[in-house]
Order: structure tokens, then sequence, then C-alpha cells
């Protein structure tokens, strides 16, 4: 089965808007209520973070041992993986959406990073859609040895025998690929393979700016025109999709919530979202 951390970064690595923001520079928040007496948590994760940088200070346990319940997008994230005919689509083929001068430059580059020769790459991906490619083209821009905020999270919330939840499902978050046209995908990956030889450079630096847990410099690091494409499917809908799940989770427990660090930015981000229906939010700094 695919492993299912890769499309999260592939959404966390597309998913920073790209404004000015005003926000609390932390990645962790208590979120309050006049008429609610217990307190949840807010906290932005970065799905995969090479192990020796990894942030996870030993409040973030303090905090998450208060809650009745934990929320994460997906619910029971580490045990999720992806049925492998839900990446392919037998109708069509990559390469008839595809310039030769493109089609060339993806075969160039499975011959180098993937060890394939074309015939290899034509059997096995010919019929993939064009974001698996950029799946495996971010995989190798990965540290060898990575961990996961969820899944350190969900080890904590085993052991304190928190209720899990999620805000939604994995053919939810495929969706969002799928619902766009092939050309535009094209496009994307592309620009992807354009940009591969800086990625594990900007990975890096994408570490060192989440451990300062400056939100502001994290929402604004990356611009591109992938995002400009992108911005409303992969943080603005799925925001307003999931807030009225998440004040129906708050509302009747104390909830710790963890999501995408870029969920939390910018006038429709999370905090900002959560304040206008009425919740108190105040950064709690690591």
């Amino acid at each position: 089965m695919y492993k299912y951390t890769l499309l999260l970064l592939a959404i966390y690595s597309l998913g920073f808007s790209l404004r000015p923001f005003a926000q609390q520079n932390t990645l962790l928040y208590s979120v309050n209520h006049e008429d609610i007496e217990h307190t949840s948590y807010l906290f932005g994760t970065m799905h995969v973070m090479s192990e020796e940088r990894f942030f996870f200070p030993v409040d973030i346990e303090k905090y998450l041992s208060k809650c009745n319940a934990l929320c994460l997008e997906i619910k029971n994230v580490s045990e999720q993986s992806i049925d492998p005919s839900s990446l392919f689509d037998s109708s069509k083929q990559i390469e008839d959406f595809c310039t030769k001068s493109q089609w060339d430059s993806l075969v160039t580059w499975a011959e180098r990073d993937l060890l394939m020769s074309k015939e290899n790459f034509e059997k096995n991906f010919k019929n993939a859609k064009p974001f698996v490619l950029m799946q495996f083209m971010l995989q190798n821009t990965l540290p060898l040895v990575s961990k996961s905020h969820e899944e350190e999270l969900e080890k904590l919330a085993d052991r304190f025998n928190l209720k899990p939840l999620g805000l939604e499902t994995i053919e939810e978050q495929l969706n969002i690929f799928n619902g766009i046209e092939y050309a535009i995908q094209i496009e994307m990956l592309m620009g992807q393979l354009r940009e591969l030889s800086q990625s594990k450079t900007e990975f890096n630096t994408m570490e060192t700016i989440y451990n300062s847990q400056n939100l502001d410099s994290l929402c604004a690091y990356t611009e591109s025109d992938i995002m400009n494409m992108m911005r409303e499917e992969l943080l603005v809908n799925r925001n307003l999709n999931w807030i009225s799940k998440i004040a129906s989770f708050i509302d009747d427990q104390s909830v710790f919530l963890a999501v995408g660090a870029a969920h939390l930015c910018g006038s429709d981000g999370l905090i900002e979202l959560l304040s206008k229906h009425g919740y108190i939010i105040e950064g709690i700094k690591l």
C-alpha cells in the first residue's frame, strides 16, 4: 500500500499562504469560549521532519495530557495507507498531456532519480496521475531518517487513552488532486521538477523556520505559481469545511487539535476563523 505520509507532505509543501500575517508567533494556541469551561489546544505541525531536528518540546505532552481527544486531519493517521488503484487512471496517459520536451524531462528524471529505464518508467507510470510523480520527487528531498508530529502525538494519545478524531478522509484529500485538470497537474509537476535541485535546501530552511516557532515567517516562506493555482483547494476550502467539525468537537470536550501549520495562517486560517466564531485564541510559547 502507498505510504500515506507522502500525500500529507505534498499537501503541506504546497499549502503555504502567500500574504503578510499578524499571527502570534508560536505553534501552539489555547482555544477557549466564554460559554465553555474546558480548554482545547490548536497546534501547527510539520508533517515530516528530519529526526535530528525534530521539534517536539516536552510541554506538548503536558498540554496533550489535559485533553480528552486528539484530532488530526486524518484519524489514526499512523494506520492509514492508500489503495494504489486510486493513484492510476487507465483512461489517461501522462505522456498525452505533455509536450515532447516535458516528457523527455520526466524520462530523464526517472532514469537519474528512480534508476528506471525509459521502458520501465513508461510501463509502471504511464497511467499514473501526475500528482503521484510529484510524491516520488518529494520523497527524494526527505531526510533518510524522519519523524512525524502526527505519529508522535498518536503514540502519546494512546498512552493517555485519548479519543481519536479526524477532520477529513484520505479519499477527500485525494479528491483535492482528482478535481484538478491534468493540464494543470502537469504544469505543477514540471514546476516541481524545475525546482528539484533546490528542494533539499528549502526543506532544511523550512525546518529552521519551523523550529524558531515564527509562524509569520513559516507561512510567508514559500511563494510559487503552484500555490497560486491551488490555494483555494489546499487551504481555504478545507479550513471552511473543517470549522464546523472543530466547533462541534471542542464544544463537547477538551481537544488537542493538530493540523499542518499552514492551516493556521491568515484571514482564512483556523486561528482567524475560530476567533470569528467567538472562540478566544491565545498563543502558548513552547
